[in-house]
């Protein structure tokens, strides 16, 4: 048999175009691998994120629900103590008109 130099030549150029072809395409599905995980990575970041402004919204929430409350209640204790205060001074004006009630007849002069 004779050696065929083109055709030695042929099956070596394909030979190199296929390990070529071969090692891009395995390139690009790393990348592409590398990319989903990049993509899932950043996913998974602005799922942490989302869930954190969650939880700092209802603490911030709670806080506020927590404040108004304690305001609600110093309204209401203020209101108590204007209230006892009132039913003290018309407790004070009953006596007072009692007082005077009693003893008009020293207050004309008579």
């Amino acid at each position: 048999m004779k050696f065929d130099a083109s055709l030695a030549g042929f099956i070596l150029s394909l030979v190199v175009a296929a390990s070529g072809w071969f090692f891009r395409w395995n390139d690009k599905q790393k990348f592409e691998r590398q990319q989903a995980a990049l993509e899932r990575q950043q996913a998974i970041r602005q799922a942490e994120a989302a869930a954190e402004k969650k939880v700092n919204d209802q603490r911030n929430l709670n806080h506020l629900l927590g404040n108004q409350k304690q305001i609600t209640d110093g309204i209401a204790t203020g209101f108590r103590d204007i209230e006892r205060e009132l039913a003290h001074i018309r407790e004070q004006i009953g006596e007072l008109k009692a007082y005077l009630i009693q003893n008009q007849n020293t207050v004309r002069g008579e």
